[in-house]
């Protein structure tokens, strides 16, 4: 999936109305498995500029690859989840919560670059048939799926009462994910 749906889908599923102080461990939680992808993905770019660089192309590094596998394990965010429960730290709950749904939102959707997400105790990868960015994995049909489980997401924290900046931003990200299906998917091109 893409980064910014993980934060929306996970506010709407961990954020409460009544604690909006959680939504930012949430949204931290949600970004930071993808974060060495980006990172990776600034330093290519200013070093291969002139490469057309695809989502599965920016999975060739194996040290990135690592970092972003240890991310995504399912094991240890539920280790991190159940360690902060007992200790009653709600906001660093939220965080590990929102890790482990990060990675349960990425599994059934990636094809070509499976992550590991059952480090330490498997270094099995699931790749799936479907795939959230590549064509030739239904993601003519997943990548607007995703897009509707978007717009149904920001319905539901629009409803809890958002700043106005907030909601700003929120129609900044639907707007531009679905220019971005629309250049990439559907094949439109300015």
């Amino acid at each position: 999936m893409i980064t910014t749906t993980h934060a929306i889908v996970n506010c709407a599923i961990l954020g409460r109305k009544e604690k909006p102080t959680h939504y930012w461990p949430i949204i931290v939680g949600a970004i930071l498995p993808d974060i060495p992808m980006f990172l990776y993905f600034a330093f290519y770019l200013l070093n291969h500029s002139h490469i057309r660089v695809t989502p599965g192309y920016l999975n060739e590094n194996h040290f990135r690859q690592l970092w972003v596998d240890w991310g995504h394990s399912i094991p240890l965010a539920l280790a991190g989840a159940l360690l902060c429960f007992a200790l009653k730290s709600k906001g660093a709950t939220a965080f590990f919560l929102s890790m482990f749904l990060h990675s349960l939102e990425d599994f059934p959707v990636h094809s070509d670059y499976a992550h590991r997400h059952f480090l330490p105790f498997s270094n099995f990868r699931y790749f799936s048939p479907i795939s959230y960015w590549n064509p030739q994995r239904h993601a003519g049909i997943v990548a607007p799926l995703e897009w509707l489980l978007v717009l149904a997401s920001v319905a539901i924290l629009w409803r809890r009462g958002l700043t106005s900046v907030a909601q700003v931003v929120l129609l900044f990200i639907v707007i531009f994910q679905g220019m971005f299906l629309i250049y990439y998917l559907g094949g439109w091109r300015w």
